[in-house]
């Protein structure tokens, strides 16, 4: 009987030893895109462009629909947003380099926080973009909204009033929780200028996070709606709330 229940035993560590994998990777989606606006006249600039995102094993749970995902993102980008760029600056340098970390990555959830630099004449500009990926059964690769990770929305919820009845409380509830950190400011951060109102207008918790290693979300506002003037090498500001106290609260 001992020898059965052990051999039960190592059959269940195993099963969740696997459900615990993290989403393999392969090779990265990625381009370097180095185009002089003239080939005889190297003083008339040189527009760059680069990329790389994370490429999912296809055979994995929600490793296609990821991919499609920025399959996707990179195919609109070539083709609109690569060309706009490049007629805004003609006969000048300039740059743009989209780099990932990825923030989670267990059996329930595939985060990644994106930055992007900008580099043009008259400005230098940097943005992060959180996405949140779901690896939970039955909506494997959706990408997942604040209510939907708070389990207030089911994966498939369609009915509008309801989503916006839902993400309204979310919201209400997570910019206040954030505007306490703020006051509270215990890393002594310059919000001068910021209020209240201001952050209601920039913050938009329902889709400006990401999950942490822990599966927790980490709210954040880009220096650029904070600061007047952004400082050098400035950084995302970031408020890492515990899923279990938003839970809580709501």
């Amino acid at each position: 009987m001992k020898r059965i229940l052990a051999f039960f035993l190592i059959l269940f560590l195993a099963a969740a030893s696997a459900l615990a994998e993290p989403l393999p990777l392969l090779e990265d989606y990625a381009e370097d895109l180095v185009i002089p606006y003239d080939e005889a006249d190297p003083s008339f600039g040189t527009f760059s462009y680069s990329y790389r995102y994370p490429h999912p094993d296809e055979e994995a749970e929600g490793g296609p629909e990821i991919n499609t995902f920025y399959t996707d993102l990179i195919e609109y980008d070539l083709g609109f947003t690569v060309p706009i760029i490049q007629e805004a600056f003609e006969g000048f340098d300039s740059s743009t380099v989209i780099t990932y970390t990825v923030t989670c990555n267990n059996d329930d959830y595939f985060s990644v926080l994106i930055r992007r630099e900008e580099n043009n004449p008259d400005i230098k500009r940097v943005s992060w973009n959180g996405h949140v990926f779901s690896r939970k059964n039955g909506s494997p690769g959706m990408t997942y909204t604040l209510p939907k990770v708070l389990g207030i929305l089911s994966a498939d919820e369609s009915e509008e009033w309801l989503q916006n009845r839902q993400t309204e409380k979310a919201d209400k509830l997570i910019r206040e929780m954030v505007w306490t950190m703020i006051e509270d400011n215990d890393a002594g951060i310059d919000y001068a200028g910021l209020t209240k109102d201001y952050l209601s207008g920039i913050f938009f918790p329902e889709e400006n996070f990401y999950l942490d290693e822990n599966g927790d979300p980490v709210f954040y506002l880009q220096p650029g709606d904070v600061y007047e003037e952004v400082p050098e090498n400035a950084d995302l500001l970031i408020f890492p709330i515990p899923l279990e106290d938003i839970l809580d609260e709501l």
